[in-house]
């Protein structure tokens, strides 16, 4: 066998696929196809609709590092005779085969035709080429729960009776393994563990199975986890699974064996429901059901799918071999804790993959507080108003990064995609925000609309030697008292709980031009569909009003250290304190929220937050 430069230089050289990726669009075959340019290899991938594909699939290559000018996207289906490809590919000496059809309620006969018909085409096609070195087939670890001669077609049957995937999965391994003999193939199983999202950034691009346990959590829907104290559902990164991948060939040793990956740092199942509890900042379910129990019950019930619960068993694996391949390729597993914080803030920030752009901004939870950006290291840190969460000061902070300031977003304490107890004491609670900043090394300007106007000016009066400056965007303590309907929990928590997207723009953003404000309104009202969300945000207003004469005591201390304050305000919205000499820009035409509906008002406005936005932190003296 030849070794990785030498195969490095002949790609270089002649340019030609020398290894052939099936299931290439899929969630590991991208990172893989990354990983493979990346080290230099030409690579074809065989893709359907590859015209239209192609294109995008070489731009996500190259955001992960990748080098797509070394990947060839190929027109194919594995579900063909010669794999529907109008080319040969006799350079080519690996095949990577990940193609298969991936999710829970499959019937038997799609199932059969990807996984299992389209593996057998794919082993007989890989046969006649020239050059082949080795044939990766990408299996599962519950595959190797039971050995190989056990996996009889009885056995088979009992595998499709829990489950069209994992009938298939089984049988396509079966049928792999006797092929490769029948034509001398030399081969490599490689079975991952459940695959999470990568432990850079935490991007994925599927949900099924723990992804949908995450989104169960966060959004206060898992009642109940179906599970004993020896219950294990491994995981493994998906780039560290694709680098894996890579590798497999360029060792000798690994031909013809069977291995087992996924990180040992996994705990049991219930430690690990725990973990992703406390990254959200939600409670663990505490009723546990036996798995057999769950799976009589309908899965609105539980929460949980019943093919799913397939994979909830308390079998350990053997991974000697597998580690071993890790250890001798120098391979390692990030960091779990960390890899499992950063995709569950990809999955919440993206709202599990129902939007991609926003997903790819640099989110985390801490203490189960969801924060955009760096707030420590951040020239302006937004807090957001009610009903909304960080997403609506999005406009606000793209304007200002646009103007050279670098901006950090936070949802509130309880609201938005922060934890329901994300603070003890409550939405209006400095010493969160204090932790949130902690560790700055110069001044912050903090810029709160409304509820968040108040908690940025109560944390100005026990911190005012960290700020900077502060903007108060339609701060309500500034203006006319709520009504008594607004202090009533129930009656506002009814009413946001009953809102939908039109009636909440009617009420919210009524003055918008265009679609000013639009993914403010999808993200809110996800925010207020959470378990208690809409009810959490009636609290925070309650409490809003209650502290009123608090906030506006807060407030003169601020203006008497010397804290320079803007207030931003509509003209429809008066405001009726003494502003005790702040500047004060008034936006016609607005209402509540100028942020969205005259983003470029309320930023000329705090144009001159920008001059000294370097300046190291400094105290003020109590007479400054």
């Amino acid at each position: 066998m030849t070794t990785r430069d030498e195969h490095h230089a002949s790609s270089s050289r002649a340019r030609e696929p020398e290894i052939l990726v099936t299931g290439a669009t899929g969630f590991v075959g991208r990172w893989l196809l990354a990983s493979l340019t990346r080290d230099g290899h030409v690579v074809a991938a065989l893709v359907r609709h590859a015209a239209t594909r192609g294109p995008e699939l070489s731009r996500f290559v190259a955001r992960l590092g990748g080098d797509p000018s070394r990947l060839v996207v190929l027109e194919g289906d594995v579900e063909r005779e010669g794999l529907g490809l109008a080319q040969p590919l006799s350079s080519v000496r690996v095949v990577h085969h990940l193609a298969a059809r991936f999710s829970f309620g499959l019937s038997r006969a799609d199932a059969h035709a990807t996984n299992v018909v389209g593996t057998e085409r794919v082993v007989r096609w890989a046969a006649t080429l020239p050059r082949l070195e080795r044939f990766v087939f990408l299996g599962g670890y519950r595959m190797t729960a039971h050995p190989l001669a056990s996996l009889d077609a009885r056995a088979i049957e009992r595998h499709y009776a829990a489950g069209a995937y994992e009938g298939s999965k089984i049988e396509a391994y079966v049928r792999f393994r006797a092929l490769a003999d029948e034509l001398s193939i030399p081969w490599t199983a490689v079975h991952p563990s459940g695959v999470i999202g990568d432990a850079r950034t935490g991007e994925t691009t599927q949900t099924a199975g723990l992804g949908d346990t995450v989104k169960a959590l966060f959004e206060g829907r898992l009642p109940a986890l179906a599970r004993s104290a020896r219950t294990f559902v491994p995981v493994v990164t998906v780039d560290f699974l694709a680098d894996y991948l890579a590798s497999v060939p360029a060792r000798a040793e690994s031909r013809g064996q069977d291995l087992v990956v996924f990180d040992p740092a996994s705990p049991a199942l219930p430690e690990l429901v725990r973990t992703l509890a406390r990254t959200l900042g939600v409670e663990a379910p505490s009723i546990t059901l036996p798995v057999g129990f769950v799976r009589a019950l309908p899965s609105a019930w539980t929460g949980l799918d019943r093919e799913s619960a397939g994979f909830l068993v308390e079998d350990r694996y053997d991974t000697r071999a597998g580690d071993a391949h890790a250890a001798a390729m120098g391979l390692r597993h990030p960091s779990l804790e960390v890899s499992l914080a950063r995709w569950c803030a990809y999955l919440v920030s993206s709202r599990f993959l129902a939007r991609d752009e926003a997903s790819r901004e640099a989110t985390r939870f801490e203490e189960g507080a969801f924060v955009v950006d760096d707030p420590r290291t951040a020239d302006v840190v937004l807090l957001h108003g009610i009903p909304f969460d960080a997403e609506a000061m999005k406009p606000l902070s793209d304007a200002l990064e646009a103007r050279g300031l670098s901006c950090a977003r936070l949802d509130l304490p309880g609201l938005g995609r922060s934890g329901p107890h994300a603070s003890e004491h409550g939405t209006l609670d400095p010493a969160w925000l204090a932790r949130r900043l902690a560790g700055r090394t110069r001044e912050v300007v903090l810029v709160g609309h409304s509820l968040g106007a108040a908690l940025a000016t109560l944390y100005a009066e026990t911190h005012p030697e960290t700020v900077r400056a502060l903007g108060l965007v339609a701060p309500a303590f500034l203006a006319a008292p709520a009504g008594l309907l607004l202090r009533i929990r129930p009656a506002v928590a009814h009413v946001l709980g009953g809102l939908d997207a039109q009636a909440f723009r009617a009420r919210f953003l009524a003055e918008r031009s265009g679609d000013d404000g639009e993914e403010a309104i999808t993200s809110a009202l996800a925010s207020l569909a959470r378990s208690g969300g809409a009810s959490r945000y009636a609290a925070a207003l309650a409490a809003a009003a209650s502290m009123r004469g608090a906030t506006l005591r807060a407030y003169a201390a601020v203006r008497a250290r010397g804290v320079p304050i803007t207030i931003v305000h509509a003209d429809e919205e008066p405001l009726v304190e003494d502003t005790l000499g702040a500047e004060v820009a008034t936006v016609a035409g607005a209402g509540h929220n100028p942020h969205l509906t005259h983003t470029a008002h309320v930023v000329r406005a705090l144009e001159p937050f920008g001059a000294r936005s370097g300046s190291p932190s400094r105290p003020r003296s109590a007479s400054a």
